[in-house]
């Protein structure tokens, strides 16, 4: 009987955080998640934050999740690929641009678009999936 198969770190990890989590015992990674799921769930809460305040100053038009697949149809880009649910949470404009990213010798198409001084980003989908 075979053993258990050791999972495949995602492209989107960097590799020093990859080889570091291989180092650590079940109760050190589980800890780790934890943290992990609080520090996502406290950087969406404050980037809603930071959007409300962004669209009450700057009176930003948000996209339906519609309007966001259709964007991403129209670069050719397949509408099956990408979790729409959770950009459209993401609160991504109506104004949004689609670009490409090169991030560790892969390519990832992202919606970007301004608020204010900054540029903002929110990924969408990987350019060749797997």
């Amino acid at each position: 009987m075979p053993g258990p198969t050791k999972p495949q770190p995602s492209d989107l990890l960097p590799k020093y955080l990859v080889e570091g989590l291989q180092k650590q015992d079940s109760e050190t990674l589980q800890a780790i998640a934890h943290y992990a799921q609080e520090l996502r769930v406290y950087r969406a809460a404050r980037a809603e934050a930071e959007r409300t305040a962004a669209a009450n100053t700057h009176q930003i038009e948000q996209a339906t999740a519609e309007e966001l697949a259709a964007k991403a149809h129209a670069k050719g880009i397949p509408e099956d690929i990408a979790d729409w649910s959770t950009i459209f949470e993401k609160g991504v404009p109506a104004k949004a641009s689609i670009v490409r990213k090169t991030i560790n010798d892969n390519e990832y198409y992202y919606f970007q678009w301004r608020e204010g001084d900054r540029i903002r980003s929110e990924y969408l989908a990987p350019v060749s999936p797997k």
